[in-house]
């Protein structure tokens, strides 16, 4: 909300309307023994000047960086004016859940138009609202589908999928003594359909396969779905990079049952590490297991269009033990800045940004691969990430390009991850439409210079 100050004029007549002569008779009904004895250690107020100031100074003790080339489950994108501007107004500035629809219908008719076209995007039947990451998702698609396939007790995950995604899944099934996870290795960058055949029994409800994958690989989902719905069980993608979804085939359309992943990269700022804005998109046999929420369009008694809390599981709020999720904040504010972004951006404009996307990621590795330092790890195909081994000191080559404004890559090696003996000094690369040809070429150009004086 913004803030309006108050003159001491102004606060004697609100006082005044509501019958007391001081700010403190307000408190009358709270026992004296839980009241302030004497002020808190507080500096003293500060004008907007001052505040503005202070908040300057110590905005600049953090790392500037020109250009970025990291991703790993965050990405930077470009968001017009026009996000800001919107979300801006106050009638969105409440995460409320939005019971009453008769005056909660721009909230209602938002969610639902942000539903529909992730249901595009996904190539599912229904989607919801009200997840709070990725890694949400994902755990909220497992449990989801052992639900619907019943007296099914095992999950396969790929090794492929976001490490962190990993530990929320591990972490949301601890308290499940009868369900288990298993693990799916990779083969060259993407997740080995044999193993995944060998360990696909009639026991197991669902296998989550990430699309791409953690390591920016474009997984096989077609044929994950043969080997998947051959056992019996679900197939849940799960997209780390949304903006994936503008060039790749809705994971819907080629197999999956269960799309599940991470929206923040539509019209949302990595900003410290949040806020995120998870998905789920499903067919429409298995939406009565949908968890959050889902906004439905119907009529009035007079013919016009309004829209309505469809499907909301009030034991959510009410029996946590009987709940089919227990995530209950709505996170309409950062759907809504997704749902004005794309409508902003179209289906040609989504398409031609990860095209963007994807040809700069191309033009990145082949520019540093023609450095003698860098070696291919792998060759599978990928979307704007990809993997390559340092050969040389890394930790001084990052301290370079730190230097020069350039924030590099992930280093694999920081991550206990069941493959990172085959990504030994290995860097995760991004690039996105915001790196420009200059932003390659003085990286390249930095890597270049540092291993002639150091050679």
């Amino acid at each position: 909300m913004r803030y309006l100050p108050s003159s001491p004029q102004e606060d004697q007549q609100l006082l005044a309307a509501i019958g007391v002569k001081k700010a403190e008779d307000c408190l009358s009904g709270v026992p004296p023994k839980f009241l302030l004895k004497s002020l808190l250690n507080l500096p003293q107020q500060s004008s907007e000047l001052e505040v503005l100031r202070a908040m300057k100074n110590m905005s600049q003790k953090n790392t500037s960086f020109n250009s970025r080339f990291l991703g790993a489950g965050a990405y930077a994108h470009f968001i017009p004016a026009a996000v800001d501007m919107q979300v801006g107004r106050q009638e969105w500035f409440t995460s409320y859940t939005p019971y009453q629809p008769e005056i909660s219908q721009g909230t209602l008719q938002h969610i639902f138009e942000y539903q529909t076209i992730m249901c595009d995007l996904t190539g599912t039947d229904v989607s919801n609202a009200s997840l709070y990451d990725g890694g949400t998702a994902c755990l909220e698609s497992a449990l989801m589908a052992v639900r619907v396939q019943k007296k099914k007790n095992t999950v396969l995950i790929s090794e492929g999928l976001h490490p962190y995604y990993q530990e929320v899944l591990r972490s949301g099934f601890a308290s499940h003594e009868d369900l288990k996870l298993v693990s799916v290795g990779l083969q060259q960058g993407v997740t080995d359909l044999s193993d995944l055949k060998h360990k696909c029994d009639d026991s197991v409800a669902a296998v989550l396969i990430g699309y791409p994958n953690f390591l920016g690989h474009v997984e096989d989902l077609t044929a994950c779905a043969a080997i998947t719905r051959g056992a019996g069980a679900l197939l849940i993608s799960v997209t780390q990079e949304a903006m994936s979804l503008g060039w790749l085939a809705a994971p819907g359309t080629v197999g999956a049952d269960i799309a599940c992943g991470e929206a923040m990269s539509f019209g949302n700022r990595t900003s410290f590490g949040g806020p995120f804005l998870g998905f789920i998109g499903v067919r429409d046999a298995h939406k009565r297991e949908l968890p959050g929420r889902v906004v439905g369009e119907t009529k009035d008694l007079e013919g016009r269009t309004g829209y309505v809390l469809t499907l909301t599981a009030r034991e959510q709020h009410i029996r946590r033990d009987k709940a089919t999720s227990n995530i209950c904040s709505n996170q309409g504010l950062i759907a809504l800045r997704a749902n004005i972004w794309l409508q902003l951006a179209g289906p040609r404009g989504l398409r031609g940004l990860a095209e963007q996307n994807a040809a700069k990621a191309q033009y990145l590795r082949s520019r540093l691969l023609e450095l003698p330092c860098w070696e291919a790890i792998d060759d599978a195909p990928f979307f704007n990430e990809f993997a390559l081994r340092y050969v040389g000191d890394w930790s001084r080559m990052k301290q370079e390009l730190v230097r020069e404004g350039i924030l590099p890559g992930l280093e694999l090696d920081t991550l206990q991850a069941p493959w990172s003996s085959q990504y030994q000094r290995g860097i995760l690369w991004c690039a996105t439409e915001l790196n420009t040809r200059h932003q390659i070429e003085h990286l390249i150009e930095v890597m270049a210079r540092f291993a002639v004086v150091n050679a």
